[in-house]
Order: structure tokens, then sequence, then C-alpha cells
């Protein structure tokens, strides 16, 4: 289920969504909600967080006492200039106070898309003068060009978004360079997340997107920051970036936060999936990263389903974008409480299969090996009509298996009476046609075991 779910149901039940940036008039597809950083009640100081939690009130300055660097003169920047000649980018380099820094080597990085040839990649590199400047002369204006223009500081990398040049005119770029460091104490981040759960017939997909600010002047490179997913997780994939922000799985269920996290807001998405036992009832529990203040979960619920998350608000049902019934639930961090490190999310009343799906699995394997129609018509002991051997061993094992599949269900709970018996009814009266001609030899090593 893609994150354009949450862009109907992030808010509370009813609430449009927020207001779109000046300039904007859509939303790429697929991407979350734009809004401001909530604003906490402003008697919260910030000793009364938990211990490294950024201030949770208008922003203010860093831990060292600077200015909040959001300001549209310590912002970066990148656009086309007409006052520079075509085929031709300026990068700037400065520090947060918006000083030019020489001696920097800055790198532009150029891709190269083409149908015929595909996609190849080239480098230039020059050192920032006195101004803090880089000019980079002679470059194509097709679009089959595109640049970006990154610097190394320590283990940070500062990068602008890639971007094509146009014919008439230059592209200018301006990047902050900030202190770096790698611990998260001391740093002013922050995150937010949201977590999107859809139940699929094997599976429970999980999707959650991570929204990450900066609002110190230091830039923080994670180190060692990962959180475990729940056991049995499979099916881990991460959304590509514009950036190196990013999350890669660390074994077998460790999420692992990389990249470098300027001041600002950074976007992190992925997906994983859980085995779906088809039972009623389901928990599915997993780590958060560290700092996050705010979650929302919300899971696309068929009718009957219920949802509770233990500390959160109550789950109040919505709609999608589609029209599918959804549960929202959330919490936000308030002064002295503790940080969030697990989730546990309780899911009931949850869709089981019926009895058509032992049915269908009869019926289907008869009619794919045998052909149903003349196989069912014929007499016990018919010469000329019977499967071949090895597909009626094959058939046997799966019906057995499915018989098996049956009793467990019953023995646990999962299926009433009437269910149990229209389906082992169907499953051992297609074992019987299948043994008319020849008693059973011989049975699955799942079966005999299950016996």
């Amino acid at each position: 289920m893609a994150f354009g779910l949450m862009v109907a149901a992030s808010g509370a039940p009813g609430q449009a969504a927020p207001p779109l940036p000046p300039g904007q008039t859509a939303l790429p597809p697929g991407h979350p909600p734009i809004g401001p950083v909530p604003a906490p009640a402003p008697e919260a100081p910030s000793g009364d967080l938990p211990p490294g939690h950024p201030p949770v009130g208008a922003p203010a300055g860093d831990a060292a006492g600077g200015a909040n660097p959001h300001g549209s003169s310590t912002a970066d920047s990148s656009q086309p200039d007409p006052d520079l000649p075509p085929g031709t980018i300026v990068a700037q380099i400065v520090n947060a106070a918006g000083q030019p820094i020489a001696g920097r080597e800055v790198r532009l990085g150029v891709l190269r898309q083409s149908v015929a040839e595909g996609e190849s990649r080239s480098f230039q590199s020059a050192v920032s003068s006195g101004t803090g400047e880089v000019r980079f002369t002679g470059l194509q204006t097709e679009t089959a060009f595109s640049y970006r223009v990154t610097l190394k500081e320590g283990e940070a990398e500062y990068a602008s978004p890639p971007f094509n040049l146009r014919p008439e005119a230059g592209q200018r770029v301006l990047l902050h360079i900030y202190p770096v460091t790698t611990e998260l104490r001391g740093t002013m981040v922050g995150m937010r997340g949201i977590v999107v759960v859809e139940t699929r017939d094997d599976v429970f997909q999980l999707e959650m997107m991570l929204r990450i600010f900066n609002v110190g002047r230091t830039t923080w490179v994670p180190k060692d920051v990962s959180f475990a997913l729940p056991a049995g997780t499979k099916g881990f994939v991460a959304n590509e970036t514009m950036t190196d922000v990013r999350v890669k799985l660390d074994g077998e269920r460790n999420v692992q936060l990389l990249g470098t996290y300027t001041p600002g807001q950074h976007d992190v998405t992925f997906r994983f999936q859980v085995p779906n036992t088809h039972t009623e009832r389901r928990e599915i529990a997993f780590d958060l990263p560290p700092r996050v203040a705010e979650l929302r979960i919300i899971a696309a619920a068929a009718p009957g389903m219920s949802m509770s998350v233990p500390g959160f608000e109550a789950a109040e049902p919505s709609m999608g974008n589609n029209g599918e019934r959804m549960l929202v639930t959330s919490r936000q961090l308030r002064p002295g409480d503790p940080e969030f490190e697990t989730v546990t999310i309780q899911l009931s009343g949850i869709p089981t299969p019926g009895p058509g799906r032992w049915i269908a699995a009869a019926l289907a394997l008869l009619a794919a090996l045998a052909g149903l129609g003349g196989y069912l018509r014929r007499r016990p002991g018919d010469a000329g009509s019977a499967l071949p051997p090895q597909d009626a061993a094959a058939a046997r094992s799966r019906l057995l298996d499915e018989l098996v599949d049956v009793e467990r269900a019953h023995r646990q709970g999962e299926i009433g009476p009437k269910t149990y018996e229209r389906a082992r009814r169907a499953l051992v009266d297609a074992l019987t046609r299948l043994e008319a001609d020849k008693p059973l030899k011989s049975v699955s090593s799942r079966s005999t075991a299950a016996a």
C-alpha cells in the first residue's frame, strides 16, 4: 500500500489536509502530507523531556546558543540564473553564518541517460576560491544530462538535488557546511513517524515513514543507530531518495539508519512483511529509532476488524483515498513521558479463510490433473481412465496436506464446526474419488508427521 493512502488518513477523521507550500500545486505521487512541525504546549520546558531529546517549543538555537538555520539567509538553494552563460554551474560554499569557505574540493556529478546507450556517469572537481565559489563550464544543456554538486566534510556529504541545465541560463548553487557529529547526544534532532499496516492473504505488509527534523546547527551522521523489526520479517524494501539519507537491513531484521542529516527536514521510507498466520488476533511488535516524539499508526481494516496499541489513543475509523475502511491511532510525547522504544500493534477480527479455500483446493487439483469433467463421471473399475501414477501421487499428497491444515485450524479454533465439516467432507470426497481404483499406498511426510 503506497503512502498515498496516508494523505487521507494522516489527519484526524474529517480533518482537511494541510495546505501546500507556496508555489507548489501538487505533491509527488505517494508523497506523505506536508505540514508544519507540531507546535507543542508552550509551557513544556526542555528539561522535562527524556534525556537527550531536542526541545519541543518554537525552534530556537542549537546547544551552543546559535540561531535557527531555517531562515532564508541560511537556506541551501539551487536555481537557474540567466546572468550566467548557458552550460555554466557556479556553486558557492559557505559556513552556517553564510561566510565563504575557501580551499574545499567540490565535485560535480554528471549523469547521462540514453535509451540507445543506457546510463553513464562522469565527474568533475574544482577547489573553492577565496569567495567560496567553484565554476564548471562547457556543460551540456540537453535533458539527457543531469547534474549534482557534492562536497565531503569529514563523514558527512553535502549535496544539491539533481538538476538539468536550461539552454538559456546557467545554474547557481548555494551549499552550507556545518560542523559534523556522529553522536546523537547534544544535537537537536527529533523524529515523527507514520506506520501503515495492510492485511494480505499470507502476510501483513507494513510501511513506515520517518520524518527527521534537525533544528540545530550541527550535521548528524548516525553511527551504529539501528532498531529491530518484528521476528519473521521478510521482503524488506527501502525507498530510494535523491540524497544519501537512507536505511538498510543489517542482518535478518535490524534496520540501520545511514546518511547525512543536515539542519532541516529529511524523509526516510521503507516497507517490510510479517507472516499472516490466519488467526483472528495478531500482535506485531517492533522497535523504534531514537528521538521519536510522535507516531501515527494506520491499519487498512476489513469490516469487523479492530486495532489497539498500548499507550496510544483509541483507534478511530477513517476513510482512504479509494474508499477503504481504516483505523487510525496516534501518540505524541508529553513532558515527563519516557521516550518511545517499542510499539505493539494489536489487531483483532482479522478475516480468516473459510471452507472455500480447501474446497477450491480439492476441486482445482482434480480439474488440473485429471480433467475434472471426465474424471468425475467415470465409475470405479473403468479401465483406461485412471490418472498417471506421478500425477495421482502429487494430487494425493496435496489433498492430504490440505486435510492436515483443516484439522489444525479446527483444533486451534480458527474455523467453526460447520466450516470444518464442509471443508473436511470436500477433501475426503476428492480423496475417495482419487483412490476409487487404487488403495492409498503413500502419504506425504508432512501428513504422516501430523498424524
